[in-house]
């Protein structure tokens, strides 16, 4: 007997949380809380689950895009530079 597709959203979820990458389970909350929203839930339950989609997209709208490069590795390459200029290289 086939598993009901809201079940397999949540393990799906549960999976992805579990790897513990912050933008992709925020992602996959996301998308769970979007579904839910469009599948109807009851009218009660349309406002919390809203509030809390809007929440998930403004914390994932705050994060950092892309890799951000340490400090220290910039100053490494900036070293690294420098010497070859100096050696003529």
């Amino acid at each position: 007997m086939p598993r009901p597709a809201k079940t397999q959203a949540a393990d799906s979820l549960k999976s992805i949380v579990a790897l513990g990458d912050r933008r992709k389970s925020l992602e996959a909350l996301r998308d769970h809380l979007a579904a839910e929203l469009l599948e109807g839930p009851s009218t009660v339950a349309i406002a919390p689950i809203a509030k809390e989609l809007r929440a998930v997209i403004e914390e994932l709208d705050s994060l950092p895009l892309g890799k951000e490069e340490s400090k220290v590795d910039d100053l490494a390459a900036k070293r690294a530079t420098r010497r070859r200029k100096a050696a003529g290289l």
